[in-house]
């Protein structure tokens, strides 16, 4: 149905698009992109476009409608997660070039905020099991049995679990950590109740 292509692509370095999800917000749909260009290039802070995509099939309503970006840490995206808060709140959550991950409220990206919610780290003592490593993937989900918003995700030292409920002071809960051979979790994948969990590891 539709094809797009960043502006100046020649002019750009790295990766490029990554990883792409959906959101709906106010009675309209949207697509997230996460970018992930090399210093050195055009839009190396960028980090994920956001496009209204409420009018599919019609590809000529398609538009894009913000672009996330962070100038603290070059090198965009690798990774992200929309997951819809209990409080309702659509968020975007995303690897950075940093120890940390992003938080953003997209309902404050789309009003032309940059939407930084929460940073959440690489448990303390744990990133020098991987140095200058933080996280790869992540994962988001409601816990009813304790009434908690839940980030799961696998980066430096292993599998970290962290209470979100909060979104300006994320809660360390627990680390899945001290595994032999896995310095760094690759993919942390909770079951729907949150008794299990499945954690992928690369490079062995």
């Amino acid at each position: 149905l539709y094809r797009w292509r960043i502006e100046n692509a020649e002019l750009h370095q790295g990766t490029g698009m990554m990883d792409g999800k959906i959101f709906a917000h106010d009675g309209r749909n949207y697509y997230v992109q996460s970018t992930q260009f090399g210093q050195g290039g055009a839009d190396a802070d960028l980090g994920a476009i956001v496009f209204d995509v409420t009018g599919l099939p019609d590809t000529s309503s398609v538009r894009e409608v913000a672009r996330i970006r962070y100038a603290e840490a070059p090198g965009g995206f690798h990774n992200i997660f929309i997951y819809k808060h209990s409080d309702g709140r659509p968020l975007l959550i995303t690897t950075t070039r940093s120890v940390n991950a992003h938080v953003y409220d997209l309902a404050a990206v789309l009003r032309g905020a940059d939407g930084l919610v929460a940073r959440i780290p690489i448990p303390e003592g744990m990133s020098g099991l991987r140095p200058g490593q933080g996280y790869h993937d992540m994962y988001a989900a409601y816990d009813p049995a304790t009434g908690q918003d839940k980030f799961y995700g696998g980066g430096a030292g292993g599998y970290h679990v962290f209470d979100i409920s909060q979104t300006d002071a994320p809660e360390h809960l627990f680390s899945v950590a001290g595994i032999p051979t896995v310095p760094w979790g690759h993919t942390f994948t909770p079951s729907p109740d949150g008794h299990y969990a499945v954690g992928e590891v690369e490079y062995q």
